[in-house]
């Protein structure tokens, strides 16, 4: 890929990457990027890592910059090519498509979004597709963005490594963590240790009983902060400590040097993930280990594990044997089913369907606990703001009714339409933008009703049309003056260390994330120290965040909040002396 950009056009401003490399997983990205880096920086190619969970504003600028080589998850990348209506980047260029790990890139959670990024590539790149496993299901999706592929297999397909001693022991729930502990005793010295279970609250769990037993570890999931997942990461590449403890979101791409056991505390749930898993020790030419835990509640689960042992010509144990055998007889009878692929997820859709249904979702689990009705997902402190104009309209209305029928005030009133006054007519005169309306001849907006008229026709011809013509003014000023429909927000920053209110007020914070999420923010108010009050009709310190629809001001709000968080955490970690901006005289 690297040769192939350096054959082509320099990258000018304006111009997107010419190759994008995706990846299902945060971390996946980023040890890509860390590992291309090292080729792409001698030969002058700029690389850029885009993904969720970290701020969006510096992989904005970076995007701005202009890059050859993106290295990106589909969700977040999406964001990025929707906002500010492709200004940010675009992918004319990319004539080098990368898809690490792309069984599950394929898989029915991704591929919609996977489709819409394919589509918008030139018709004349190239794709490439990388996995250790890959489905027949699957493939028949990743056909449909390849013109005739070539097929190279490397080893068996969807195999475990030869070199992997796999082991396989019955165990009941209740043992296992004892027989854990015989291991980490045992192969705690000799290199790292994974631990794979099968729930983020058993990653927690298992996690507080080995510190508790005296085994320094990590651990690793998807509801963790991204900060946290980096460091984690980070700790267990460099030895700062040997053992984690992770779900299957570290199962698939992760590349960990000296990795030599692999605990699957509870049984993967389907044949590929137990490959990806075991697949994360054996690397590059080393031997490994992998002990699989099972019981006789996870009879369903056994099959896959006999044909993983039997493909990789390892023995398989007699007992797990006849557990797998049992199962399938049952199914046979009718009296259990086949669990299924692990494929196939339908994957969000970020409709008002999808919404509705979590607010109800949410509605009735409040309810069923006592608790009042949470809006915070209604309003996030977002509100509505301008657009109404009917009110100040109608009552421009009846000024003028009120006007025309002073000149006939204590005479006999002879009732004439509106349209036998005016000169033109009656012929509607539009005013544009208000709301609809439109002046039938230039007064009809007293549609349908007479005027009185006095004796002196003349006098309230001249009256009604006096007061056409001043309606029509006035409408027309209301409209000028009126403020179109938008949402606003605000979030206040008087009260954050002195660092973070500078970063969230520049303008490299702000204007990245007004391009993003297309609202206008500002800064308003004035910084009061610590313990004084504002006066009256004054404000502290805050943001004023507008924008055209609520979700562009939820998002711009949301963006503010993690910067200033992270700001705030990273000047907490810092020692007392080192604080920024901070010194003494001595």
């Amino acid at each position: 890929m690297l040769r192939h950009i350096k054959d082509l056009p320099p990258v000018v401003p304006g111009d997107g990457p010419i190759g994008l490399i995706m990846a299902p997983t945060r971390e996946l990205v980023q040890q890509i990027h860390s590992d291309i880096k090292k080729f792409a920086k001698v030969m002058g190619v700029n690389c850029i890592p885009v993904y969720g969970g970290s701020g969006v504003a510096q992989q904005i600028s970076e995007l701005k910059r202009g890059a050859e080589v993106v290295v990106c998850t589909p969700g977040r990348m999406i964001d990025i090519l929707c906002t500010s209506s492709g200004k940010i980047t675009n992918l004319r260029r990319v004539t080098y498509l990368v898809m690490d790990e792309a069984d599950r890139m394929f898989d029915m959670g991704f591929e919609p979004q996977i489709t819409r990024i394919v589509q918008n590539t030139r018709p004349d790149s190239q794709t490439v597709l990388f996995s250790a496993t890959f489905p027949r299901q699957v493939e028949i999706l990743a056909r449909r963005v390849l013109n005739k592929p070539v097929e190279i297999q490397v080893g068996g397909r969807s195999v475990v490594n030869k070199d992997i001693t796999q082991l396989v022991e019955m165990r009941p729930e209740n043992e296992r963590f004892l027989r854990m502990l015989e291991l980490l005793g045992e192969w705690y010295e000799k290199g790292k240790i994974l631990i794979f279970v099968q729930s983020q609250e058993k990653c927690d769990s298992l996690f507080k009983e080995v510190l508790r037993h005296g085994y320094p570890c990590l651990s690793l999931h998807g509801a963790k902060e991204q900060t946290d997942r980096e460091s984690t990461i980070s700790d267990f590449k460099s030895n700062v400590c040997n053992l984690l403890i992770a779900t299957s979101v570290a199962a698939r791409g992760l590349d960990v040097k000296e990795l030599e056991l692999v605990i699957n505390f509870n049984v993967p749930n389907h044949y590929e993930e137990y490959v990806h898993r075991v697949g994360r020790t054996g690397r590059a030419g080393r031997k490994g280990c992998a002990i699989t835990f099972i019981s006789d509640e996870d009879a369903r689960y056994a099959a896959d594990l006999v044909k993983a042992l039997e493909l990789s010509e390892q023995a398989v144990p007699e007992d797990l044997k006849s557990l797998a055998d049992g199962f399938m007889a049952k199914v046979s009878q009718g009296l259990e089913q086949v669990h299924g692929t692990g494929y196939g997820g339908s994957g969000f859709k970020f409709n008002e369907e999808e919404d509705e249904m979590r607010r109800a979702a949410k509605k009735a689990q409040a309810k069923e606990y006592g608790f009042e009705e949470d809006k915070s997902d209604s309003d996030d402190g977002v509100r509505k703001a301008g657009g109404d104009i009917s009110q100040q309209a109608a009552l421009a209305q009846v000024a003028a009714i009120a006007a025309a029928s002073k000149v006939s005030m204590g005479s006999t009133p002879t009732p004439i339409s509106a349209a036998q006054l005016l000169p033109n007519g009656g012929l509607p005169v539009p005013l544009p933008g208000a709301l609809g309306l439109t002046i039938q001849g230039t007064a009809a907006v007293v549609q349908g009703a007479a005027l009185p008229i006095a004796p002196n026709e003349g006098a309230a011809r001249a009256a009604a049309l006096a007061a056409a013509i001043n309606l029509q003014h006035n409408l027309a000023k209301i409209q000028a003056d009126a403020m179109p429909e938008h949402y606003e927000a605000e979030l206040e920053i008087n009260d954050f260390p002195q660092n973070a209110r500078w970063k969230v007020t520049h303008k490299e914070t702000l204007g990245p994330i007004s391009d993003w999420t297309g609202a206008a923010i500002t800064t308003r108010g004035q910084y009061y120290p610590s313990g004084k009050i504002a006066g009256p009709g004054e404000r502290k310190l805050y943001l004023f965040i507008e924008g055209s629809t609520e979700q562009s001001v939820k998002r711009a709000k949301s963006e503010l909040k993690s910067v200033l968080e992270d700001i705030t955490t990273q000047g907490s970690s810092l020692p007392s002396t080192a604080q920024p901006g901070r010194y003494s005289v001595l």
